[in-house]
């Protein structure tokens, strides 16, 4: 499918028999900046939250014939799947993952990704099925900047933002679809808060629910532009 980070990166690659690691844990702390951590189209039980250390690194998977990512990164409803908290730029990138089955209880925020002090770049990838018992079930984003683009958000469930929850971020998505996400208070498929002012181009909400308001997105405090989007039932 291509390496999407530099063309003079080391490749680490990453798989259960036959590659440089069987960890993707153990080959983030193996990299420098610059390099691409190359997973195979195979399910990653890591059994702890994936943290990339603030590296500017591609943690990229593969596509399968229909052009759907089939590197996926299960958290086995025990722990969050991925963090960046350390001050990850663009040049941290998430390429072609399925970021699926991540839990947080109590105060912690972000099942399926946490971003805080962080703006990385997030391109094909689908979180699904993520839970957060207090905000963003697939993605929490915390004052940062990420890119987001051709994502998907299935089935998550947060008490609010069940897809993705936004404080004070300002985040840039183009082409994200947003699916039968679900919260308990507000924002189904998006809550927007405290400062936040995202921006979304031709993206897509079909039957996201939240029992307050704002089923498809809730905007508190906060100043989203979309253009080009679509929300339906």
């Amino acid at each position: 499918a291509g390496v999407i980070g530099p063309a003079s990166a080391e490749t680490i690659t990453v798989c259960a028999e036959g590659c440089d690691y069987t960890s993707i844990n153990a080959a983030i702390n193996a990299a420098s900046d610059g390099d691409v951590i190359q997973l195979s189209a195979e399910t990653y039980r890591e059994g702890a939250t994936i943290d990339t250390l603030g590296k500017a690194i591609t943690l990229q998977g593969v596509l399968d014939k229909a052009g759907e990512p089939a590197s996926i990164l299960d958290g086995a409803w025990n722990h969050r799947v991925l963090v960046c908290q350390s001050g990850e730029n663009a040049e941290s990138i998430f390429a072609r993952l399925v970021i699926r089955n991540g839990m947080v209880d109590g105060d912690d925020v972000g099942g399926g990704m946490y971003t805080e002090n962080s703006s990385p770049t997030v391109i094909e990838c689908a979180f699904i099925n993520n839970f957060s018992a207090t905000g963003g079930g697939g993605m929490y984003s915390l004052s940062g900047a990420p890119t987001l683009t051709h994502c998907s958000f299935e089935e998550n469930d947060g008490e609010d933002g069940g897809g993705l929850y936004l404080l004070n971020s300002s985040p840039n998505l183009v082409g994200c679809t947003f699916a039968n996400n679900y919260s308990v208070g507000r924002g189904g498929g998006i809550g927007s808060y405290g400062g936040s002012s995202p921006t979304l181009t031709n993206c897509t909400f079909t039957n996201n629910w939240a029992s307050s308001f704002g089923g498809g997105m809730d905007s508190w405090s906060s100043t989203p532009a979309l253009a080009d989007c679509l929300f339906e039932i």
